[in-house]
């Protein structure tokens, strides 16, 4: 009893050491919390990481493969552009080469058609007919040219269909 009794005497003391203790007891406590929060934070940081590792690997992987998809693209595109240049370039030839062909055939009918008045009439005939086997392969050839055509317009529109759209690849 004497302890309860310096304990009575000594309120503002009591009271004083009471809270002292109790601080000290909240002090430990909170660092023991602080700590647990700590290493829950890094369990969390772990596992956030390792849950989000395979997203983070197919973003990479699907970069990588948009850039080759690209460059397969890019590259065929810049084929294509070569290709056509040159079937360009040739058929800009073919042109001019018809057209030299032409106008020397246009010097000979001119001239032919100037001697015809003094041709004989066997002349005259083999003269017809030559006109009309060369109106003959004309024709062919306008043939040709036009299932040529076609299946040029038939063809562009197949690769238009299938060709994917610039805003497909960005």
């Amino acid at each position: 009893m004497p302890f309860l009794l310096i304990i009575w005497n000594n309120k503002r003391w009591t009271l004083i050491i009471v809270l002292l203790l109790g601080l000290l007891f909240q002090t430990w406590q909170v660092n023991s919390l602080s700590g647990d929060l700590r290493d829950a934070e890094i369990s969390c940081d772990g596992r956030v990481a390792k849950a989000i590792k395979p997203y983070q690997t197919a973003i990479k992987k699907a970069q990588e493969q948009k850039a080759i998809t690209e460059k397969v693209w890019s590259d065929k595109y810049i084929e294509v552009e070569q290709n056509a240049i040159k079937k360009i370039q040739d058929a800009n030839a073919a042109a001019r080469r018809a057209e030299l062909a032409n106008n020397g055939l246009s010097k000979q009918l001119s001239e032919a058609n100037k001697r015809l008045s003094t041709a004989s009439h066997q002349t005259i005939v083999e003269y017809t007919i030559t006109n009309s086997e060369l109106l003959e392969a004309c024709t062919a050839e306008y043939r040709s040219m036009a299932e040529k055509a076609d299946g040029h317009a038939i063809d562009v529109e197949r690769l238009n269909e299938v060709w994917p759209e610039e805003t497909a690849l960005k």
